[in-house]
């Protein structure tokens, strides 16, 4: 009997199979490309989407899966030493039926405090700890400047999604289920029925308080706005009732000069909420963040309640995810770099390296020489843009060093103790390394990763190894899916520094102005077709795309078609031998269709809701065919008469 892997291997890239030729590739390109997909691959159960992203993700997990399981019974480093005991811990689920709250025992007990006095250091004594509170805190480059380490601390609290469950009122049925969740995970701790109702009502409502202060996630992505720099002192001053001053005082962290905060009315009036509210309310606040925060890592009754909130009710998923999916991922978020050590030495080649360094190569060259001719740009823009470009930089595959983990305590016994130390080390290394110079080889996502992403403060592309696979890279395939594929996303991350948010950052990574002021008009007045092109694209019936929210992503996957299939066109001329068709198809058609199906997604309607509130990327099925739509060449391509559609051409 074939293992998952070896179907998942069968099923994840580039195939005809998944094509639904009948259709129109300019009334519905989507289906064109992925028709009897869909009609043939239903959800999983313990799934609330499932398409090619998810697909590989899967097939990552089994590797994973085995990588543990190996650490477990035969370590052969320290490193595989620790993740076999932090997956023994998390697997020996006997023990933590036997220990039922009490790993959580500690925190409550923190929280017996009688005096407003003691609330700020309480406050900040959870958010060291790993415990969300009203806000999140931690260091990155410094966004005007790029060269050193700087405090971040950003708006939180909130345990739904997005502000807008709270606000909205067609949210209003899932916000009524998130309190009965409350009022039954209360229980399950040892409330009476009606203290545990109470204490739903009162945090249900101070989180909605905080909701109303708290910005938007399309408001969030306007950089200038959200760069506010403070000093301590007046951090301080100005907002007390955080505990900012307590997480230095008592910690042995040193405060910087300064901290930027991203949305300071927030702050001012959460300070004041915490100020007014009682004490005991807001210790029950308190309380639940504990409560739900450290529900996964907890016995079954509490796993499978919060199942039922969070992936059930909220996103639609049917079953809950086995626990060993579960646990390869808390471990990945953990002690990752680990993990994707052993993934790299074991299971990825430095062939495929080499391959998408001349992808990489072919895509830069491409968008190049589309930055020297774009006709909206005015030269000195342009001559600073080339400039930037000059300076862009690609990491591919793995980091030149992996994270230290050796002082982290890894228990076999100790499930949260190992999630929350964890957690610890990783706040003390970003509280550490405020105000030193940045290290440019860090990376942001473990290379066991199927994604990739642009650094704007580090003018550079990063593309983990656990992309580097079907339906994104295939050395088996012809060029022209493999440009479609990781050559799209290639092109993609690179867009990404010129989009609505890259364009703030020059070529050192720094947020300066470096636009004449009619070129960014220019520019905004091309961003705003693209806001209304996909903002009337429609999901759900009733919903359709924020195009403000997803602004960037759509930029990057328009440009990433135009320059792709330009960077294939070259390597056809300079290769024509491959420019021959393949099962019927040319060149050109497989490239646009590669792309079609990289974003095959099958979702659930709650799910779709919730990633059009929150996701910054439009939905697969209309990546899938806008940017093909949009390319000048693609009606050409399919033979067919052109359809009268604008072309956005910005890159």
């Amino acid at each position: 009997m074939d293992s998952p892997e070896e179907i998942l291997n069968r099923y994840i890239g580039f195939s005809k199979d998944y094509m639904d030729d009948t259709r129109d590739p300019t009334s519905d390109f989507y289906r064109y490309c992925n028709g009897k997909w869909l009609e043939k691959t239903p959800i999983p159960e313990d799934r609330s989407r499932y398409g090619a992203f998810d697909m590989l993700y899967e097939k990552n997990m089994y590797i994973l899966r085995k990588i543990l399981e190996d650490s477990e019974k035969e370590p052969g480093s320290p490193e595989e030493k620790m993740l076999g005991d932090f997956y023994r811990s998390a697997m020996d689920t006997g023990r933590i039926e036997e220990l039922k709250f009490q790993p959580i025992e500690g925190f409550m007990k923190k929280l017996e405090i009688r005096s407003r006095d003691d609330l700020p250091a309480l406050i900040s004594d959870l958010s060291i700890n790993g415990v969300q509170v009203p806000f999140d805190i931690g260091s990155a480059e410094d966004a005007k400047n790029a060269d050193i380490y700087s405090l971040y601390i950003s708006q939180g609290g909130l345990t739904l999604p997005d502000r807008d469950y709270y606000l909205n009122d067609s949210m209003k049925p899932i916000l009524e289920a998130y309190a009965k969740h409350i009022e039954t995970m209360f229980t399950l701790y040892g409330y009476s029925k009606e203290r545990a109702r109470e204490s739903a009502k009162t945090v249900v409502r101070l989180e909605t308080e905080m909701a109303k202060f708290s910005r938007s996630k399309t408001d969030l992505r306007d950089v200038e706005k959200a760069y506010n720099p403070f000093k301590m002192e007046e951090l301080y001053s100005k907002y007390p009732e955080m505990g900012f001053s307590a997480f230095f005082g008592k910690t042995g962290f040193s405060a910087p000069e300064y901290a930027i905060i991203d949305a300071p009315e927030f702050f001012e009036k959460t300070n004041h909420l915490l100020k007014s509210e009682s004490l005991e309310n807001i210790v029950e606040y308190l309380k639940w963040k504990i409560l739900t925060g450290s529900a996964p890592f907890l016995h079954d009754d509490v796993v499978k309640e919060n199942f039922n909130f969070f992936r059930k009710t909220l996103l639609g998923q049917e079953k809950i995810t086995p626990r060993w999916k579960t646990v390869v991922s808390v471990i990945d978020s953990s002690i990752g770099d680990y993990l994707g050590k052993v993934y790299v030495e074991k299971y990825f080649g430095r062939e495929a390296v080499e391959k998408i360094t001349v992808l990489v190569n072919d895509i830069k060259a491409t968008f190049r020489e589309r930055l020297e001719k774009v006709p909206w740009m005015g030269e000195e823009t342009r001559k600073r843009a080339l400039l930037k470009f000059s300076k862009f930089n690609a990491k591919i595959g793995y980091p030149e060093h992996f994270k230290d983990y050796s002082s982290v305590e890894i228990k076999p016994d100790d499930y949260l103790g190992n999630v929350l130390r964890s957690g610890y080390y990783e706040t003390n290394r970003q509280m550490q390394r405020i105000g030193k110079p940045v290290d440019k080889t860090e990376w942001f996502m473990t290379p066991p990763t199927v994604n990739a992403y642009f650094n704007p403060t580090g003018n550079e592309i990063v593309f983990p190894a656990g992309i580097m696979q079907p339906p994104f890279f295939d050395p088996e395939m012809d060029d022209a899916v493999n440009y479609g594929g990781i050559g799209g996303v290639i092109a993609h991350e690179i867009t990404h520094g010129y989009d609505d948010q890259g364009s703030h950052f020059d070529e050192n990574g720094n947020m300066v102005n470096w636009w004449s002021e009619e070129d960014r008009k220019r520019f905004d007045d091309l961003a705003q077709k693209v806001v209304d092109l996909y903002s009337s694209q429609e999901i759900l019936p009733g919903l359709n795309v924020n195009g403000k929210l997803t602004l960037g992503e759509n930029i990057a996957d328009l440009g990433a078609v135009l320059i792709a299939y330009d960077a294939l066109q070259k390597r056809l001329k300079a290769e024509p031998e491959k420019n021959k068709d393949i099962d019927g198809l040319s060149p050109q058609q497989r490239f646009f269709i590669s792309w079609g199906q990289v974003w095959r997604t099958q979702i659930r309607d709650n799910e779709a809701r919730r990633l059009a509130t929150i996701d910054p990327h439009s939905p697969g099925s209309v990546r899938s065919q806008i940017p093909p739509w949009n390319h000048p060449e693609f009606c050409k391509t399919f033979n067919r008469e052109k359809t009268g559609r604008e072309k956005i051409i910005m890159w």
